[in-house]
């Protein structure tokens, strides 16, 4: 894998509900659902339905689209419903490069007082806004408003919803030649002037003055506090609408916090879908049980979660087992990423599983 692919797809993240009486409820005591991710550009018009049947012939119930424009969701979802399917949007959130010539302010900097929309890290659109700057917040505000007004759209599924990456997951790091053992400057995320000033108002201290910033208590939270704060106004948006919000994050809420600043067990989400991409941890299939189990544990509020399974890197017969797992964890039930990836073998393996 790339690193240009496995940055594309880590942050593709997660969500649908359903039924299947071998994922039936969860430990966290919700009804059964099964999601699958699917791009905006996936499949052709054309096959929407045969796809949106092959779908919930499996035991799908939700789709989580990856598709912003209005005039396209005006278009599919009502496809996608006719098959018995719910419909969320899958947005990326804090990663949005759209808006570097027209409020280059907007955006993330690192410990080297460098921004993203500057001099992005790994790869050029990894241009993340800083979560510290109220223009942002309004300005995501205002478009899952929007989004969430879409008629038969059930939910927004939030992805990207966090800083740049601090450490890459394991898996990726000896391919490229990056020593990540520690964070380190270039990687780095949280020194905006907005996150330095809010910080210092608190604490009295500049950020970009602490002797050893990783090892800061206060810092560390601060920015988990900032990415739970834009999830709290965008759940507090779509709530209004009456509509269901959920996140696709990191596989376990330790990683999450370490690598990308994702306090996900704080947010007020309806569910989660917690990336289990065992292969980016260089873990075993079993693994996921073990991830399911504690980002499941995690919970205080009961929120349903629903274990994302990587199919790139699970042949069929492995992603009847991984689905196994995810049950045995605890899950609510499963998200594969993503329809794309998902050949005959795979639908009939999975399907298999959830009809059981």
């Amino acid at each position: 894998m790339t690193r240009k692919r496995f940055l594309k797809v880590a942050g593709a993240g997660a969500v649908a509900l359903a039924g299947g009486s071998l994922l039936g409820c969860g430990e966290n005591g919700t009804d059964s659902k099964n999601w699958a991710w699917m791009g905006g550009s996936e499949p052709e018009e054309a096959t929407w339905p045969e796809t949106f049947a092959r779908m919930r012939e499996a035991g799908i119930d939700g789709v989580l689209l990856k598709q912003e424009d209005p005039s396209v969701l005006r278009e599919v979802v009502p496809r996608a419903r006719n098959e018995g399917l719910e419909v969320h949007i899958w947005m990326v959130t804090m990663m949005r490069g759209e808006n570097v010539e027209s409020h280059p302010d907007w955006y993330a900097v690192n410990r080297n007082g460098v921004s993203t929309a500057e001099d992005p890290p790994y790869v050029d659109y990894y241009r993340f806004m800083s979560p510290c700057v109220p223009e942002v917040r309004e300005y995501l505000a205002d478009h899952v408003d929007t989004l969430a007004q879409v008629e038969g759209v059930s939910g927004i599924h939030l992805d990207y919803i966090r800083f740049p990456d601090v450490i890459l997951p394991v898996s990726l790091q000896p391919k490229y030649d990056l020593d990540q053992d520690r964070e380190r400057p270039r990687f780095d995320y949280g020194y905006h002037e907005a996150c330095r000033d809010q910080f210092e108002q608190q604490t009295g201290t500049d950020p970009m003055n602490l002797d050893d910033p990783p090892a800061n208590e206060e810092w560390v939270r601060f920015r988990h506090d900032q990415i739970t704060q834009v999830v709290t106004r965008l759940a507090d948006v779509v709530h209004g609408h009456d509509k269901m919000i959920s996140a696709a994050v990191f596989p376990t809420p330790d990683i999450a916090r370490r690598l990308v600043r994702q306090d996900w067990p704080s947010w007020p989400l309806d569910a989660v879908m917690p990336m289990i991409y065992h292969n980016f941890y260089e873990k075993e299939v079993s693994w996921i049980e073990v991830a399911t189990r504690n980002g499941v544990t995690a919970f205080d509020s009961g929120t349903p979660l629903y274990s994302g399974l990587f199919v790139p890197e699970l042949p069929p017969d492995d992603l009847a087992t991984a689905a196994r797992h995810a049950r045995a964890g605890g899950s609510a039930g499963i998200a594969l990423f993503n329809v794309g990836n998902m050949t005959d073998a795979h639908w009939d393996a999975v399907s298999g599983v959830l009809a059981a």
